[in-house]
């Protein structure tokens, strides 16, 4: 038979747990609307920095020879892939589920298809979570790592990964650039997904397929002072808007996931505390009975 006090103690720790998990579930409750807001509030921007650049880009396609000396400039066109530049962002912090082990499953498993297929991978770690699985499980290299900012990511951040990897770029270390990052989608729902960021043409090559299939006057552009300096200002911070926004995407669906993983542990708690009640509940009613039968017995012991 159990024993009631064990059974007792094990009741007040999973209702112990179980307010823990509830309050965290209302935190990430607050903290992924204010995400959501942030993610709502950027995208208008991304998207008509994105329409902006291709124009421009467009119209900077006429104009090559007068770009030389600019920095960016082989950002713009493709070379050979021998190398391949992979940003994979994860959370700082567990307790949301299985959000840092699908991004990590995929990034090693892409690690491994590259290298089957003769390519080089380097990566760029981004959160605590990445850091520590790949010093265990990963032989790549590694050109940088930022961690303890994935909750609330800064332009800032954003922009110490883009100046890293466009040095590491133009440097020849490597030779084109994807981040693996998550995409918000709702309160309840993201999706892994890999997104191309050097060499910028493939991008620009994609927005203008879908600026073509709008009508309108083409806007002619004039680029003041130069076009190099044109360059030199806008590939920053364009570089700088995309990884701005996978950043915050990433940052909310991090903590809608935490929020699902702390709301399916609470309903686990309180399914866990009414198995217990039941059997707490039998265990009390047998020692009842048990009790009352040594009672009868040894009434019927003194009467004989």
């Amino acid at each position: 038979m159990p024993n009631l006090k064990d059974i007792r103690r094990r009741i007040r720790s999973v209702k112990s747990t179980q307010k823990i998990t509830q309050a965290m579930r209302m935190v990430a409750a607050a903290k992924v609307k204010r995400a959501e807001n942030r993610v709502k509030a950027a995208r208008p921007y991304a998207e008509e920095l994105q329409h902006l650049f291709t124009q421009v880009y467009t119209e900077m396609a006429n104009q090559v020879p007068a770009l030389e000396g600019s920095r960016y400039l082989e950002l713009l066109s493709p070379r050979p892939i021998k190398t391949v530049g992979i940003v994979v962002v994860s959370s700082d912090r567990g307790l949301c589920g299985s959000y840092n082990s699908s991004i990590i499953r995929q990034a090693l498993r892409l690690e491994e298809e590259l290298k089957a297929r003769g390519l080089t991978p380097k990566f760029y770690l981004v959160g605590n979570k990445v850091i520590q699985a790949f010093k265990r499980y990963s032989t790549a290299d590694v050109l940088g790592r930022i961690a303890n900012m994935t909750a609330a990511p800064t332009v800032h951040d954003a922009n110490i990964i883009a100046e890293t990897l466009v040095e590491a770029f133009l440097k020849g270390e490597i030779d084109s650039i994807e981040i693996l990052s998550t995409h918000f989608i709702s309160m309840i729902s993201y999706k892994v997904q890999m997104t191309p960021v050097i060499p910028v043409k493939g991008r620009v090559e994609e927005s203008q397929a879908e600026v073509g299939k709008q009508s309108g006057l083409k806007p002619e552009f004039l680029l003041e002072p130069d076009p190099v300096q044109a360059l030199d200002q806008l590939i920053p911070m364009y570089l700088s808007n995309i990884l701005y926004i996978l950043l915050l995407e990433a940052s909310a669906s991090e903590l809608a996931a935490r929020m699902t993983a702390m709301s399916n542990a609470t309903t686990n708690a309180s399914d866990l505390i009414d198995k217990l009640t039941i059997v707490y509940n039998k265990a009390r009613q047998a020692s009842i009975t048990q009790e009352i039968l040594e009672v009868v017995s040894g009434a019927q012991a003194i009467k004989a």
